[in-house]
């Protein structure tokens, strides 16, 4: 697979031909599991657990998209609900929010919401965002590129906020602060990259949703503290200054993520881990909770289970609400 990407890069065209074919991989990889073998790692309220305002809530909405929730008022992160056909993506046909999956996911989240958070502009994490801003009345807290891609999408300077490492926004009981990230490679291709640099024509095909600025977010309300990324390289960790946190959610989509997963952990000493972004997001979120196709939890998991790491590993289920304790 290395040898036809380098292939690639030599030959006219090639630039295209590679997200295609990076695509290919993902869709003859390995067979895919859900979440019932971790059945013991996976977390959740139950029906008799009060809702404290004082709490803070986490809910996972797939992919790498979450809703936060503390005295009443509600923050998201990289919420993506369309999951745009693998065959659209690979071929550079055109997709667009699907708006039933759209109304769907949002049956699962609060009404109205303070912010929605993007860690970058790929479409499978800002693809809805703009709709969803529409439906929710939240503003948007990313990127530059992020912010110029929603904006041509249609909506209004006024309800975006450009963030880059070391902002710090307030917003409702959420504290936020912007760190620098970097993107996972796959097989030392970065995908989509680029940036966006001024507003232009809503995008068509999954490429012109260009990587951008990446970065995570430190969330703080409440007393809690939750680190959230959608993955990185080793060149990039999260910084000692903000430990110990009570939640860090880690992306570990590609062997990127995974390579630098433990020296993430050791920065932040986090009281919970979450691993994320590792579902199969060319997979509606009705069919339920289905590992990615080059994922590897077993290997995530392996540390915890040889009690290399002080903190507790745990997993969400699509849409069931958990109170960090």
């Amino acid at each position: 697979m290395k040898e036809i990407i380098g292939t690639l890069r030599g030959v006219p065209g090639g630039s295209a031909v590679r997200p295609a074919v990076f695509l290919f991989c993902l869709s003859v990889h390995i067979a895919l599991a859900g979440l019932d073998r971790y059945s013991e790692l996976v977390v959740a309220d139950s029906a008799e657990t009060k809702r404290r305002p004082e709490a803070v809530r986490v809910t996972y909405l797939g992919v790498n998209g979450y809703q936060f929730e503390a005295n009443g008022r509600a923050l998201l992160a990289d919420p993506y609900f369309t999951r745009a056909g693998l065959a659209a993506v690979a071929l550079q046909q055109p997709i667009e929010p699907d708006r039933a999956r759209i109304a769907f996911g949002l049956q699962h989240i609060r009404p109205s919401v303070d912010a929605v958070l993007v860690t970058h502009a790929h479409f499978d994490h800002l693809l809805d965002v703009p709709e969803i801003m529409r439906r929710t009345n939240a503003r948007l807290v990313s990127g530059a590129t992020a912010v110029n891609l929603t904006m041509s999408c249609g909506l209004p300077r006024t309800d975006c906020l450009i963030v880059q490492p070391g902002s710090i926004r307030v917003i409702g009981p959420w504290q936020i602060r912007a760190l620098p990230a970097t993107h996972d490679r796959i097989l030392g291709w970065l995908p989509f990259r680029g940036t966006k640099t001024r507003p232009g024509t809503c995008p068509e095909k999954a490429s012109d949703w260009c990587l951008g600025e990446p970065m995570a977010f430190l969330i703080e309300a409440n007393g809690k503290r939750i680190y959230i990324d959608s993955g990185g390289t080793h060149e990039v960790l999260p910084p000692t200054q903000i430990a110990p946190v009570d939640l860090a959610i880690l992306g570990v989509a590609l062997p990127d993520s995974r390579k630098r997963f433990r020296a993430a952990i050791d920065r932040l000493r986090p009281k919970y881990v979450l691993p994320s972004h590792q579902d199969d997001f060319f997979a509606p979120a009705e069919g339920g909770f289905v590992f990615g196709k080059l994922t590897d939890f077993p290997a995530v998991a392996h540390p915890f289970r040889r009690h290399e790491i002080n903190s507790h590993l745990i997993l969400l289920d699509y849409f069931r609400p958990w109170t960090i304790p």
